[in-house]
């Protein structure tokens, strides 16, 4: 895993119409930073920390809290929260972005497998800051696309979301307003041409991901499909009893889990095996026993 750095941002700020020649600190010392220096509750592995489950595309909240785990990386002590991702059938796309208000937290995500082992950290070569615009508050932002499998042949299954010594050391001085902005009697831009007070760095904060992704079709999707299809395009003549639909989707359900198996992808097989038992279809774990004891003997 590399060491992450965060380059100091530049923000801007803006709020209502007076003038005002005051200096203005929000904090002397940014929230949480104590609390994550204490020894208490620390430190979690990657492995036992809670990770929130993507399970539809659109907007979802992390929120980096003094009760979330403590974890130490190679850049720091930080405060982390994690994202359990979805299988997909494209490579899984988000935007990422996390405001600045009284104070600003920089996030940086490690992209882990299925056995909580480091693939990727995107830092601040991909997330960067961004100024406040007529749509938006001034925030840290990035628009990310994992790879679908990586060189090790692994697929991303996890994400971390920390934030790194070098960003709770650093300050986000506050840029100079535009001409506009002064003209318009901003208080914010009167304070920012006047003075020269920062952003501190917080250790905790709100970071908002919007997912894109293909999920996976599941059999019985798989099946409604093929009788819309047919309804539409021809009538059948009969319809497959029960049993010979249930026999069908437990073949299916075995074959996607021996693939799954074969390939190393665990997470997956086992997602299949909690799907069928959910659809009450019987036998799916027991495959999924024997192969994963398969896949271990050709292994050794």
């Amino acid at each position: 895993m590399k060491n992450v750095i965060i380059v100091p941002a530049i923000l801007a700020l803006s709020a209502c119409t007076t003038t005002t020649n005051s200096p203005a600190r929000f904090y002397v010392t940014a929230p949480g930073v104590e609390e994550l220096k204490s020894d208490d509750h620390c430190c979690s592995q990657l492995n036992t920390i809670h990770y929130q489950p993507v399970t539809r595309n659109g907007e979802h909240r992390l929120s980096i809290a003094l009760t979330s785990p403590k974890v130490v990386f190679k850049s720091g002590r930080s405060f982390v929260e994690g994202i359990q991702l979805p299988a997909s059938l494209t490579p899984i796309s988000f935007s990422v972005h996390s405001n600045i208000t009284t104070s600003a937290f920089v996030p940086s995500i490690l992209v882990l497998d299925d056995q909580y082992q480091p693939l990727d950290v995107i830092d601040e070569q991909s997330i960067h800051y961004q100024a406040q615009g007529l749509l938006n508050s001034a925030r840290y932002t990035g628009d990310i696309e994992l790879n679908q499998r990586y060189k090790n042949g692994k697929s991303p299954a996890y994400l971390v979301v920390f934030t790194t010594k070098e960003a709770i050391e650093t300050e986000s001085p506050v840029g100079e307003p535009s001409d506009m902005a002064m003209r318009s009697g901003d208080i914010q831009a009167n304070i920012a041409h006047n003075t020269d007070y920062s952003i501190p760095h917080s250790t905790i904060g709100n970071v908002y991901f919007t997912f894109n992704f293909e999920a996976l079709a599941t059999p019985a999707s798989e099946e409604l499909r093929e009788e819309r299809i047919n309804d539409t395009v021809t009538k059948k003549d009969a319809l497959a009893t029960p049993h010979q639909t249930a026999e069908s989707e437990e073949n299916v359900y075995t074959e996607l889990v021996e693939n799954a198996v074969k390939s190393g992808n665990f997470s997956t097989a086992l997602a299949y095996v909690e799907e069928s038992e959910r659809l009450a279809i019987s036998g799916v774990r027991a495959t999924f026993i024997q192969a994963m004891k398969q896949y271990e003997e050709a292994d050794n």
